[in-house]
């Protein structure tokens, strides 16, 4: 019973990850499971789908046909829709009943394929992952449309090092951890005001078209742990580097930069950003918790850190399915809510998503909110703050963060035309 949560909320599902990152495609994703899913991403994990058109289905698998493994059915629905509607793609995808029965996704999708000539993907979710290893598959997925083949590693290189500017691919943004803010666009002028040349972003604000030209770019930009596993096929299949990190924070902005043009003239030299790993006693003692998105966690922690003086800062995602690369950066998977209250208790201040302040409702003082559209939904989207560059400095000013002589004071601040307590009592 230890791994019931009675009070905080769960991050979204790796079904909606892979729907979330496919949005903007012009394929068609299909969730294999009872009707009811689909309401659910719409109303809590999608707020492109009131402007924007997609093709995102549900099966409507039926107790009849989960019992007797009635892939059939699946597989001429998919195949029926996709002469109808003409899809770029097709994902097809499932949740918790579809694997305990062990409905092959990849063995559907290939039989999809043979029968109508779209590029088909099978994606062996399970609802009860994060959206992270969802959205990181279909953006892995989309690698392999890439036109071309492996490439000469020492050639591209010399093209590398002889390129007028740095082309650089956006890789992990979905409105999950980014919102529909303008962090996005943020992200891109951060990035040619810094001199780069912004090829593709992975996947808002893009087209699948620009996505399949990708492999022209000197180094890829991974923002988001969704964009990792992107990242690292592209490494794989045409020689791009990657630097794992989210230009948040003026010198964090300023240490991805150089790093991204490091990367671009062929240093091929992984750089260990892993903070050293923390002692029980420091665990429990934490001056600050931060709880949500690694990447962008570790951003905040680097710029309270370097900016603000900070130290003994402890980062927790407690999200199913993350990368390990990501984990090893100095990130702790608690998922519990028991030892995440725990953690709340323990720090002197947390950084988090409003609905963490549930665990402890007498000491609400000590948080500051962080809202994450993956974890709460559309409840605190229009709050989400844009933390790009310089602004997440100024963002942690607002949040009441001084520098007292050569140690970093931290003063909580709770606003009260944003009516938190209202919102989560």
């Amino acid at each position: 019973m230890k791994q019931t949560a009675r009070i905080i909320s769960t991050y979204s599902a790796d079904v909606m990850g892979v729907c979330s990152a496919l949005f903007e495609l012009g394929g068609m994703t299909v969730m294999h499971d009872a009707s009811g899913c689909n309401s659910t991403y719409t109303t809590h994990d999608e707020p492109r789908w009131y402007n924007m058109d997609s093709l995102v289905f549900i099966s409507g698998l039926t107790e009849k046909n989960a019992i007797f493994g009635n892939d059939d059915k699946l597989i001429s629905d998919l195949v029926t829709a996709a002469h109808e509607f003409h899809p770029r793609f097709i994902a097809v995808c499932g949740g918790p009943l579809p694997h305990i029965i062990g409905t092959d996704f990849r063995a559907v999708a290939k039989a999809v394929e043979r029968q109508c000539g779209i590029p088909t993907f099978g994606f062996q979710t399970n609802g009860m992952d994060s959206y992270i290893s969802g959205a990181g598959q279909a953006l892995e997925a989309l690698v392999s449309m890439m036109p071309g083949k492996e490439v000469d590693t020492d050639a591209f290189d010399l093209f590398r090092n002889n390129a007028d500017s740095v082309k650089v691919n956006i890789l992990g943004v979905t409105p999950l951890d980014f919102s529909m803010n303008g962090s996005v666009e943020e992200l891109r002028k951060l990035l040619e005001r810094k001199g780069f040349k912004v090829g593709s972003t992975w996947a808002m604000g893009d087209d699948l078209d620009h996505l399949l030209k990708s492999a022209d770019a000197s180094v890829n930009l991974v923002v988001s742990a969704v964009g990792l596993r992107a990242a690292a096929a592209m490494e794989k299949r045409f020689g791009i580097p990657y630097v794992i990190g989210l230009p948040a924070g003026k010198k964090v902005t300023e240490r991805i930069a150089d790093e991204l043009r490091r990367k671009a003239v062929c240093d091929r030299e992984h750089i260990d950003y892993a903070a050293e790993p923390q002692s029980p006693e420091q665990c429990q003692n934490a001056d600050i918790l931060i709880i949500g998105e690694p990447v962008q966690s570790l951003a905040i922690r680097e710029t309270l850190s370097v900016s603000f003086g900070m130290e003994n800062i402890r980062i927790i995602s407690p999200m199913h399915g993350l990368p390990k690369e990501i984990v090893n950066l100095g990130c702790e998977k608690v998922e519990l809510e028991d030892e995440l209250r725990e953690a709340c208790a323990s720090a002197k201040h947390v950084i988090a998503d409003p609905l963490y302040a549930r665990l402890l409702p007498n000491e609400r003082d000590k948080f500051i909110f962080l809202p994450h559209v993956a974890y709460s939904g559309r409840y605190y989207e229009n709050e989400v703050p844009v933390l790009i560059g310089e602004r997440l400095d100024r963002w942690m000013e607002i949040e009441g963060l001084e520098v007292a002589g050569s140690e970093g004071i931290f003063y909580p601040v709770t606003y009260a035309y944003f009516e938190w307590e209202s919102r989560i009592l």
